[in-house]
């Protein structure tokens, strides 16, 4: 039995595209996906249910019959005949008219979450923030090596090579792409560092970027306490992400274009501007010698020659000082300090001492005796006034001969009524207390002369 030759890859294809023809022309219907017009007018696009997905040509000529083309996004009916691409080998749909049937699953999902976020305002203009213009760290939440990362850390390290950029990797496309996106935020939010961050992917189908307009991820980047720039997919792509961000970058790179300056042009900034303070400096500097040379010529001032001279040392001192700011504040400080400490030296305060220290010991001096003779007349009055005191003094009665009788309860004694007959007394006599035990009493009229009697 002879073996049959074996086909070529050529010839397999062209014998299953020529089986493919023998079904004639179809109407397919599915949600149209990554529509793209080539620059040589021949249009792709992928036609897709939800259980699978065929590749879709027009060719230029049909598309130029077409009319408008039907949104990414929308339910269409394609007619057309089925064909292979030799060179991958893959099957595809050559169409001759697509028409519009509705909007596909994803797309209107699209635009429900998109019109009741709106309302929220989510996506107010007034709600969008400033980029800094030089912050201390970029951050960047995007897959680790996408080719989307490595176009924005090439873009940050050309325009500024000494930019602090921190990465949180994340996934970027699948079913936990968006919780994902979210934590990395969250993680770029926190670090102290981070100004600004750039959030996004490279381009893709509606599907593959489906993962920016995730409710969560729209409301995590509007939320953010750090401006944020949405870079997902090319120019065409638009997510809701595009929407809550503060800004839309066109690409990934355009954001790493957007979220900092050229380091070069900011140096050449500076140095023209060093340039310019110099030839301002010395324009002023010229200008303060042409006013101080006319001054110097006027006839009001031809004689005092000091005033000149002062002048000139006052317009030598801005010149210094002019040029100690431009190298610096410390050798500012150090001229400023040696000009005062010569001016002190100059204005020594040490006569003024000298005669102050005069006048306050002549002041010691009065207050010295004005306190001595205050002294002395307040004695004088002192000793007056305890010879009044002692003359007035119940003491002093006593030693004339006199006594003051009371109970043992201190209670005084001032008539025969205050002690009858064997009440105990006491007498205070110049030198103490004289106790005795009353047994009479003879009551005297005021006016009656007192009887003496002898203790003997």
């Amino acid at each position: 039995m002879t073996t049959p030759r074996p086909l070529t890859v050529a010839a397999l294809t062209q014998r299953i595209a020529a089986s493919l023809t023998d079904l004639g022309t179809l109407s397919v219907q599915g949600e149209l996906s990554m529509v793209k017009v080539a620059p040589s007018g021949h249009l792709y696009a992928t036609l897709k249910d939800a259980e699978a997905i065929v590749s879709l040509v027009m060719w230029r000529s049909t598309v130029v019959r077409q009319g408008p083309i039907p949104k990414e996004g929308a339910q269409v009916v394609v007619r057309g005949t089925l064909s292979v691409y030799g060179p991958r080998g893959q099957y595809q749909l050559t169409a001759t008219r697509i028409e519009t049937v509705g909007a596909g699953d994803l797309a209107a999902r699209f635009e429900a979450l998109k019109a009741r976020l709106a309302a929220e305002g989510l996506f107010d203009e007034d709600r969008k923030r400033e980029l800094p213009f030089l912050p201390r760290a970029v951050g960047i939440a995007t897959a680790s090596g996408s080719a989307a990362l490595a176009d924005m850390l090439h873009s940050l390290r050309e325009r500024f090579p000494s930019m602090v950029v921190v990465h949180a990797p994340c996934l970027v496309q699948g079913p936990s792409a968006a919780a994902s996106i979210v934590a990395a935020l969250g993680r770029l939010a926190r670090d102290p560092r981070v100004e600004v961050i750039i959030c996004g992917r490279g381009g893709g189908s509606l599907e593959d970027l489906w993962a920016f307009n995730e409710e969560p991820v729209v409301r995590a980047i509007a939320a953010c306490r750090v401006p944020i720039v949405s870079a997902v997919g090319h120019e065409t792509d638009t997510t809701l992400a595009d929407f809550a961000a503060d800004v839309r970058a066109k690409t990934p790179t355009a954001a790493a274009e957007l979220v900092v300056p050229v380091e070069q042009d900011l140096r050449d900034q500076v140095a023209d501007l060093r340039q310019d303070l110099d030839h301002a400096m010395e324009r002023q500097i010229a200008d303060l010698r042409e006013r101080l040379e006319a001054l110097a010529s006027h006839r009001a001032l031809a004689g005092p020659a000091y005033q000149v001279h002062l002048r000139q040392q006052r317009l030598d001192e801005l010149a210094a000082r002019l040029e100690d700011a431009v190298d610096g504040r410390l050798r500012q400080v150090r001229h400023r300090q040696t000009l005062l400490g010569s001016r002190l030296r100059g204005a020594s305060p040490r006569p003024v001492v000298m005669a102050s220290r005069v006048r306050l010991a002549t002041t010691i001096q009065r207050l010295q005796r004005s306190v001595t003779r205050r002294q002395e007349r307040q004695g004088e009055r002192l000793a007056s006034t305890a010879a009044r005191l002692d003359a007035l003094s119940p003491l002093g009665v006593i030693a004339r001969g006199y006594s003051v009788v009371r109970t043992p309860g201190r209670i005084l004694v001032r008539s025969l009524a205050d002690a009858p007959p064997g009440t105990v007394i006491e007498a205070r006599l110049p030198d103490g207390w004289l106790t005795a035990v009353v047994e009479g009493a003879r009551r005297q009229r005021l006016n009656e002369p007192e009887t003496t009697y002898d203790a003997g």
